[in-house]
């Protein structure tokens, strides 16, 4: 049984996405090395796993997570040694869901994770990654929303409160956890050396991370100003044409956006940045953070200056010229038929593994039937091809 599980809970934007891919390429070492399990077959599986506890429903979600709970929950009671669960999903949970979920895990110790970033970086980078999810509310909409009297009143300051009120998360997760349990990890300036977030993350999981490879290939790469707003462009169009979740996913936000216009912040404008009259509020909410962590007794691992928002002096024009967006576009549209005709390659090459594959003469009729379903579905995309490979 684990004697001890640790729940990174979020924040969302504070290199959540990084942490979780070094988690994955490590996760046989973390096993074999430090007797740490990351459980689950799939990071996405744990996901599945926090929706199901939570009774979390979803536009986005595919398929039934019932049992996934009690299925990683049994993983970790048959562990020696100590556990790992990284899912944001964590972070917005009630005093009551909280509570539960700590139950759960007993009789090991709980030690919960939050990771923060600066409020100067984490609002913008919130609204593009909002853009890779469908979203329609416009960056000054959002900024609206966002720093208004009383934002949980609005879809967008609801969402981003939601997920990134520190203090109210921690006071939660305080009611069930003690304080020696409950850590904060501030996300370094720019400009810090490479692999301080995990190193800063191993020290509390109690590992040497020298021993690991903190890369994080795969890590979650924030799109540019022109490539953030075609997708708002892009998701108003999809939401008048009613586009289901499941195709959005797969093509837009995954092939699109994730493979393709991420590739293109190193020749667009960076992310959009607060505006002046912005600054004042920042600080203020900032100030209010820091005295949260203060409060909540956390140990914290970093420093509570990291919080300090870095303004961008150069104003930021909301304006795009039509002509930059029509680059991204195009290029956006090129980088979607590459991604396409690089999963039907992959497609093709196993249909023709399993065609060139012998069998037995018993099977032959079903080998052919299946063949040929196969052809057929290459014609309707991915999603047919599943349905005909186990």
């Amino acid at each position: 049984m684990a004697t001890k599980t640790f729940l990174h809970v979020g924040l969302p934007k504070s290199g959540t996405t990084y942490l979780q891919a070094v988690l994955t390429d490590n996760k046989q070492r973390l096993t074999e090395r430090a007797q740490l399990l990351f459980p689950c077959r799939t990071w996405k599986d744990q996901v599945r796993a926090v929706r199901d506890v939570r009774g979390a429903s979803s536009r986005r979600s595919t398929g039934s997570n019932s049992g996934a709970w009690q299925a990683l929950r049994e993983e970790v009671d048959a562990w020696d040694g100590e556990a790992i669960v990284s899912v944001e999903l964590l972070g917005g949970a009630p005093t009551d869901q909280v509570a539960r979920i700590v139950d759960s895990l007993a009789p090991a110790r709980v030690e919960v994770i939050v990771t923060a970033r600066d409020l100067a970086r984490t609002i913008p980078a919130a609204w593009q990654e909002f853009m890779q999810n469908a979203e329609i509310w416009s960056w000054t909409e959002f900024l609206g929303s966002v720093t208004s009297e009383q934002p949980r009143a609005t879809p967008p300051g609801n969402l981003f409160w939601s997920q990134q009120d520190l203090g109210k998360i921690l006071a939660i997760w305080r009611d069930s956890v003690p304080a020696e349990q409950l850590h904060v990890i501030t996300l370094p300036q720019p400009g810090a050396p490479a692999g301080v977030l995990w190193s800063r993350f191993a020290q509390v999981l109690g590992i040497d991370p020298a021993s690991y490879d903190a890369s994080g290939r795969g890590g979650n790469e924030s799109l540019g100003r022109e490539s953030a707003e075609l997708m708002l462009r892009l998701n108003r169009v999809a939401r008048a044409h009613e586009v289901d979740w499941k195709t959005y996913d797969e093509m837009f936000k995954q092939s699109l956006a994730k493979r393709g216009l991420a590739k293109r912040r190193h020749i667009e404008r960076a992310q959009r940045t607060l505006p002046p009259e912005l600054e004042e509020w920042t600080v203020a909410r900032t100030a209010e953070q820091v005295r949260a962590i203060q409060a909540s007794g956390a140990n914290l691992v970093g420093d509570l200056t990291e919080l300090d928002p870095v303004f961008d002096p150069s104003p930021d024009d909301a304006s795009i010229e039509a002509e930059a967006l029509l680059e991204a576009a195009l290029d956006g549209l090129v980088m979607l038929a590459k991604d396409r005709a690089a999963e039907l390659d992959r497609l093709r090459r196993r249909l023709q593994q399993r065609t060139d594959k012998p069998r037995p003469a018993v099977r032959s009729n079903v080998s052919r039937g299946t063949g040929h379903r196969l052809r057929r579905a290459l014609h309707k995309g991915k999603t047919a091809v599943r349905r005909v490979l186990p």
